[in-house]
């Protein structure tokens, strides 16, 4: 089994885009497996069109809860929390206590100090790992609830269910659409991959973007490579990305322009239409994602 990750240390880049796109492309000599990793906005199910969608509750922290027939008011909850978490409400002519579970942390200090053993702490849902199938074979995905923030422990979990559809033989790639930026979810995606396709653009931000994420990926030692999407926006942005790539010894496979009609394609690939042969009707966009796909090729085949 190979694994590749298309990731960017910035989001709008393109990464969906190209992911779906390879994911296309393998799918014609190989089994394929995706993954979308970004768990707080994963879009690829929407671009390769996800059906027979089964979703599994994913566990967060705890949180507390007080037993309002049991609580006696006393406010010992509310001040030893640290969060402001706990606070006074009225109901009626009664002061009752309770937790706003948007401020709290799960640390518990209100069960200890609690006389009345009114306060527990319950476990909550922070999310859902999910499965599919789509035209080019399975794939697996996360929905992080808003405000949690176990998205590390959600793209492993995602990661877990893809390894276990693809670990059926040696002709399987697993692709996985990488969370933007280089944090916690960013780390669990990449590590302990065979490749990582590094998505930017002719910016600025692209270049400083593009090389936290390269020094990210070689402290996991994972090899990486680059591809500069949207490259004719900018002349002068192109060709930044272009020195760093050769300063910094990384391989840019790639460059595609920018080409509207590759959100369209990206349209015809969630409607099942999937991506058309070479050579009938492709747009410069398109040419150049082939382009890239066949570097790939090789890096799949070593």
């Amino acid at each position: 089994m190979k694994t590749l990750v298309v990731a960017s240390g910035k989001g709008g880049t393109g990464k969906t885009t190209l992911a779906a796109a390879f994911a296309h492309f393998a799918a014609l000599e190989h089994h394929v497996v995706v993954a979308d990793c970004d768990v707080e906005a994963a879009n690829l199910p929407i671009a390769l069109g996800a059906r027979e969608v089964v979703c599994h509750a994913f566990g967060g922290g705890s949180e507390a809860v007080i037993d309002t027939a049991t609580c006696t008011a006393c406010g010992a909850c509310a001040s030893i929390c640290r969060f402001a978490a706990i606070g006074p409400v009225l109901n009626g002519d009664d002061v009752m206590y309770r937790v706003d579970p948007w401020a709290c942390e799960g640390c518990g200090a209100c069960t200890l100090v609690c006389p009345a053993g009114a306060v527990q702490m319950q476990p909550k849902q922070a999310g859902e790992a999910c499965t599919g199938i789509t035209d080019v074979g399975p794939i697996v995905f996360g929905n992080l609830r808003p405000g949690e923030d176990l998205s590390g422990k959600l793209v492993t979990e995602v990661r877990e269910r893809a390894g276990h559809l693809a670990d059926t033989g040696d002709d399987v790639v697993l692709i996985i659409d990488g969370p933007p930026g280089i944090g916690c979810p960013v780390i669990a995606a990449i590590a302990n991959t065979d490749h990582l396709i590094a998505v930017t653009e002719p910016t600025a931000s692209g270049e400083h973007d593009l090389d936290r994420l390269v020094r990210l990926a070689r402290k996991l030692d994972v090899s990486v490579s680059a591809v500069l999407n949207k490259a004719d926006l900018s002349a002068s942005g192109a060709e930044r990305i272009r020195a760093y790539c050769a300063g910094a010894d990384v391989v840019l496979i790639g460059e595609i322009p920018f080409d509207p009609a590759l959100a369209a394609l990206l349209g015809g690939m969630a409607e099942g239409s999937g991506i058309p042969a070479a050579g009938e009707g492709e747009g410069p966009g398109l040419i150049a994602v082939r382009a890239v796909w066949e570097r790939l090729r090789a890096i799949i085949a070593s």
